[in-house]
């Protein structure tokens, strides 16, 4: 039931070991302060630490932005949009030619082990945002009304 309500659009949810390492965190915390206890303060650096963490390892480097799914997908699908958004008003993209454009857009992928399954995860994230749909070979651009 937790993870249901927790899966919905832009949530991120806790799984056991994140919780764990909270704890830990928590506890090495106290240890530090020569504490026998884990007290409100620790519990508070712990969750500081842990949301530091997740900042600077989701913010793409480029754009400055926290995007979870740098960390989900692999991929950072906002510098996938972007990319998109530079091709200017083209309605629909081949699917081969964009995931080359993305791979060569971003040279320090190829150092990365990068597959198609983590694209295509960056695509499903992107529309899942209705920003486009994939039929086929061919990815569609959502037309944005204003």
């Amino acid at each position: 039931l937790i993870r249901k309500i927790g899966s919905g659009r832009g949530m991120v949810s806790a799984y056991p070991r994140q919780l764990e390492s909270l704890i830990r965190l928590a506890e090495a915390h106290a240890k530090v302060s020569f504490f026998n206890k884990v007290e409100t303060i620790d519990v508070e650096e712990a969750k500081r630490l842990h949301r530091e963490v997740l900042k600077q390892s989701a913010t793409d480097p480029r754009t400055g932005i926290v995007d979870i799914s740098i960390l989900t997908t692999g991929l950072c699908a906002q510098a996938l949009k972007k990319l998109i958004q530079s091709k200017g008003k083209t309605p629909a993209l081949k699917y081969q030619q964009l995931f080359l454009l993305y791979m060569f857009s971003n040279f320090s992928l190829f150092f990365k082990a990068v597959t198609k399954g983590r694209f295509e995860e960056a695509l499903r994230a992107l529309a899942d945002d209705d920003f486009l749909t994939v039929t086929g070979k061919t990815i569609k651009i959502a037309v944005m009304k204003c």
